[in-house]
């Protein structure tokens, strides 16, 4: 049996990474990158969709306003934003506090409508009017942006929700 002396044996320990787990490294890094620009680039559909949702919390926010304040609350909204009004003695007037303020849509729409349900004198705005009543007449509202469009409805029940057509 052949011993090696003890200085052979420490030159044989290694150290450093080897050309392979470096290269296992970078492509592991590579491709994480990808992901994540992949994912990082906002998908129009998505932000459509993400601001169909968000309407769809603010409207059923705006009815509870209109059922707790015993006063009607509308919607209106257009290819810049949206907005809520409350009902005065003086006439509709623009609601400026808490989450029901003016708001603007991430990206740009092309057409918002309301489809079924709008009360509107002709040349007014459309309008989505709310009473204090928990139940109402069903509506649509259709978001269209960059050729996707997702709906806004209720069937009239306090629940509001978004559909592809």
């Amino acid at each position: 049996m052949q011993h090696c002396p003890a200085p052979h044996r420490a030159a044989r320990v290694r150290r450093g990474f080897t050309l392979l787990e470096l290269l296992v490294v970078v492509v592991i890094i590579g491709i994480v990158l990808g992901v994540v620009a992949v994912n990082a680039t906002p998908n129009p559909r998505s932000q459509l969709a993400d601001d169909a949702q968000k309407l769809a919390r603010l409207i059923e926010l705006g009815q509870e306003e209109a059922q707790l304040t015993a006063r009607p609350v509308a919607w209106e909204g257009d290819a810049q934003g949206w907005r809520f009004l409350e009902s005065t003695p003086g006439g509709w007037r623009v609601m400026t506090r808490d989450v029901l303020a003016p708001g603007h849509w991430r990206q740009p729409m092309d057409n918002v409508q309301i489809v079924a349900g709008a009360a509107a004198a002709p040349g007014a705005p459309q309008r989505l009017v709310f009473g204090r009543e928990a139940i109402g007449l069903p509506w649509r509202v259709a978001l269209s942006s960059r050729g996707a469009r997702i709906d806004v409805v209720s069937d009239g029940g306090p629940r509001v929700l978004t559909e592809a057509p």
